[in-house]
């Protein structure tokens, strides 16, 4: 048997209690600078970037590399972003107004209290702060950096690609989307780095290898992309099991141990194919019932009622018709993630039938029947 579950949690880079209050710092010059400013220059400049207050004074609009239209554009105020995560996602860009955009010198870092970000990192950017002033990590927006240019240590601006919650597409929050999954996007705009917060760190899972590791306990972590540019769609995400549904990193899944089937499955499918199973079983072995009222409407699934706590199980189900319920418990689990007691000796299922009485069933192979141990 071969079980996939949340990892570790893995070390981290801290992020600051507190929002930071110091005007964020460029450092280390990219080579590629535009002239040098004189006096005049850079005093218009610092008027520009100062007339609207402190929102920045830039707009940036993206066009897919494959939409026909931009050819009727100027290609001279182009350019192309190529590395956001996937080929995918690649994009055109046009930022506004672009004479005084470029110039700003070019920085391969910025430096935000005592955190020094450099281009290619992520970052939480600041949106919701509670009374207290410590930083909500989940309400704060999260983007890669993707360019640095600053006039000075007050006029620091940062061109980012955002990262999103599944709740903050239009599509929303799935059943498979894990607590603290992100979706990165070609979605661009320049932001101030005074609404900088700290680093972010994000790991990539790769899920259709099964040797790559899970996300950490706790850990940000992203395994599909979303084209906000151009076709508006999702990369795809691996389906397992019976359902035909992505995995939620943050529950288990069993993998079949026969070579021929080696298939993954989810608990939440093995609870609920029992519970189908023992229903259909009373619903025969009661005469006197009549067959609308016991046994599951064809096509109907059975529910997934959360666990008590202190439950050792890793799965329920429950058919409310028949009052018959499911628990899946996983060998050698819980280990550090639920209390109450040692570890699981066995993989079983326990069916619960209506008048109370307990059976203890063999996990099986919801493709080939194979027993999982």
């Amino acid at each position: 048997m071969r079980t996939k579950q949340t990892g570790p949690k893995r070390p981290k880079h801290d992020v600051n209690d507190t929002p930071i209050n110091s005007p964020p710092v460029p450092d280390v010059k990219s080579p590629a600078q535009p002239h040098e400013l004189s006096d005049k220059e850079r005093a218009k400049l610092r008027d520009f970037l100062d007339k609207d207050g402190p929102s920045p004074p830039f707009s940036i609009t993206t066009i897919p590399l494959n939409n026909p239209k931009k050819r009727k554009r100027s290609t001279t105020n182009l350019h192309t972003q190529s590395d956001l995560f996937e080929d995918r996602l690649s994009v055109q860009y046009e930022i506004k107004p672009l004479n005084n955009w470029e110039s700003l010198r070019r920085y391969k870092k910025f430096t935000v209290g005592n955190e020094s970000i450099a281009v290619g990192e992520h970052i939480l950017v600041k949106h919701d702060i509670s009374e207290d002033q410590k930083i909500d990590i989940a309400a704060q927006w999260k983007a890669k950096v993707l360019e640095v240019r600053a006039l000075d240590p007050e006029h620091v601006y940062i061109r980012v690609a955002w990262l999103n919650r599944p709740e903050d597409l239009d599509s929303g929050r799935k059943d498979y989307h894990g607590l603290n999954e992100l979706i990165p996007t070609n979605h661009m705009d320049i932001i101030d780095a005074m609404t900088v917060n700290g680093r972010l760190e994000l790991y990539h899972w790769a899920e259709e290898d099964d040797e790559s590791a899970m996300p950490g306990i706790g850990e940000h972590f992203w395994r599909q992309t979303y084209d906000f540019a151009g076709t508006k769609t999702f990369s795809e995400l691996r389906h397992i099991c019976i359902d035909d549904r992505p995995q939620n990193p943050d529950k288990m899944i069993l993998q079949c141990p026969s070579e021929t089937c080696g298939r993954w499955m989810h608990l939440k499918c093995i609870a609920e194919a029992a519970v189908g199973q023992t229903s259909d079983s009373q619903q025969k072995q009661s005469s006197n019932a009549k067959r609308k009222s016991t046994s599951m409407k064809k096509g109907a699934r059975a529910k997934t009622p959360e666990l008590t706590p202190g439950s050792t199980a890793q799965a329920k189900a429950l058919n409310q018709a028949t009052g018959v319920t499911a628990e899946v418990f996983v060998k050698g689990l819980p280990a550090d993630e639920k209390d109450g007691g040692p570890p699981e000796g066995s993989t079983r299922v326990v069916v619960t039938r209506e008048d109370g009485e307990d059976e203890v069933t063999d996990v099986k192979c919801l493709f080939c029947g194979a027993a999982i141990e």
